[in-house]
């Protein structure tokens, strides 16, 4: 069932219910007005009845059945009678083909302990008065059939269906019409979300006041969409880039050899040909080991064995492998302030990898810096560590500090060095898989500096 037709069905139920309700409140409480005033026309009838009897002069049972008979009050089916002390019945009065009331000894004690008791009989309903004339008390019942109570009561329980049928018509049309107010923004957001595809990722839903939760709704969609087109072009150049830079040395090498094999060489010419060759394989070695990095990094941290890792013990190692790397890298690691609590010394994360984020961004220090001298230092807050990687190069211009962190991207001082341009964006991968982030503050002619952060271990599930 269409969302527009629940919503229909839905309104209409509530508010029938509440018709339902309200219908048969009125009923109900309309039958007590009747119970109550009809009863009360009879309770009149049967004092006036006994003050006829016993109050004025004249008056003889005779003549008051007379008079009974002859009133033109419209009690139907009405009966009287008068009961003294001793429970006899002094008065009696019925219409043609009525029985009067029969009479107990129970009806009479409640009628003289309350004053007035009604209740109903084959029904009729009736009253039983205490009566009291001077030194004597009398008992009257009387009893009618409230028919014109009953004729209108009818009237209005028609009147009263009627009224819900027409009411519950009502309230499903006026439901479907505002079920497909609501809706029909969502059809519209529907429809233009509908001519959205891999082709055409820059349509956006329009976005119209007021500012309620289908707005929201577009507005996230408009965003998650910003980061989709965001992703696919990140993708689409990275697969562009990937092939330059595969197809590169693969060119080269097959060049060579293929000139290589038109001819007789020399053995010096075969040494210089295969050394060449070997040096384009292990730039493509490292290429294709960085891709596959980077692809590992891509995902998220669930598939990767975490620990705590000590994030000091950890810079430690810059040094010896940065050497290692190259003779010439030095790296000046600052450690003046420690924390009074060792724990905030802790990371949760893979070693290996937080080493090798880490690394490439020391590396880039050293190789950028005119002294190749990289110097990294800690800081430390309530929740997170600072790893400050300062260099002293030629810093890195506004333009370039955009797009530094997107794969394959060389600025232009980079361009005289080594190197693919996968270092950063693999140690940002890296680093966010850790649920950290990386600054960057540049003067271009005074260096650089590169801020990783990363939440300490007791705070990292938190986040």
């Amino acid at each position: 069932m269409k969302i527009k037709y629940r919503i229909a069905v839905l309104f209409t139920l509530v508010v029938s219910f509440i018709l339902l309700l309200l219908c048969a409140s009125i009923f109900y409480f309309s039958n007590l007005n009747r119970a109550f005033s009809f009863r009360e026309r009879i309770k009149n009838r049967a004092v006036t009845t006994v003050s006829l009897l016993f109050k004025v002069s004249g008056i003889n049972p005779n003549l008051l059945k007379r008079i009974d008979e002859i009133t033109q009050i419209s009690l139907d089916q009405k009966s009287f009678q008068i009961f003294n002390k001793a429970g006899n019945v002094v008065y009696s009065y019925a219409d043609e083909n009525v029985t009067p009331v029969p009479i107990n000894s129970n009806i009479l004690l409640k009628a003289k302990e309350k004053g007035t008791y009604f209740f109903a009989y084959d029904g009729r309903d009736v009253v039983a008065v205490n009566y009291t004339v001077g030194d004597n008390s009398y008992i009257v019942v009387g009893a009618a059939f409230d028919k014109d109570g009953f004729q209108k009561l009818d009237e209005l329980k028609l009147i009263l269906l009627f009224s819900f049928i027409i009411g519950v018509l009502i309230t499903f049309l006026s439901g479907l019409i505002f079920s497909e107010r609501i809706v029909h923004p969502i059809q519209k957001i529907t429809k233009e979300v509908k001519e959205i595809s891999s082709q055409n990722l820059s349509r956006r839903i329009d976005l119209k006041e007021p500012k309620d939760e289908l707005y929201q709704l577009s507005f996230t969609f408009n965003d998650l969409m910003n980061r989709l087109q965001e992703s696919f072009e990140i993708q689409r150049r990275f697969i562009a880039n990937a092939s330059h830079e595969l197809s590169t040395p693969l060119t080269a090498i097959s060049s060579q050899l293929e000139i290589t094999m038109q001819n007789e060489r020399t053995v010096d010419e075969y040494k210089s040909v295969i050394s060449s060759v070997y040096d384009d394989v292990k730039n493509l070695n490292q290429l294709t080991r960085s891709l596959l990095e980077i692809a590992k990094a891509s995902g998220t941290s669930d598939g990767i064995e975490l620990s705590l890792v000590r994030i000091d013990e950890l810079l430690m190692r810059l040094p010896v492998e940065l050497r290692k790397t190259n003779a010439v890298y030095y790296v000046q690691l600052h450690f003046a302030t420690f924390p009074e609590n060792e724990d905030k010394l802790l990371v949760f994360g893979n070693p290996d990898l937080l080493f090798s984020a880490i690394k490439n961004i020391v590396t880039n220090a050293c190789k950028y810096s005119p002294n190749h001298t990289a110097n990294v230092s800690l800081s430390f807050s309530d929740y997170e560590l600072y790893i400050i990687v300062k260099d002293n190069g030629p810093g890195i211009s506004q333009k370039d500090l955009d797009l530094i962190f997107q794969p394959f991207y060389r600025g232009e001082e980079a361009e005289s060095k080594h190197g693919f341009g996968l270092g950063l964006p693999l140690a940002l991968r890296i680093i966010k898989m850790h649920k950290g982030n990386i600054t960057i503050n540049s003067t271009v002619g005074q260096g650089s500096q590169f801020t990783i952060v990363l939440p300490i271990g007791r705070s990292f599930h938190l986040i």
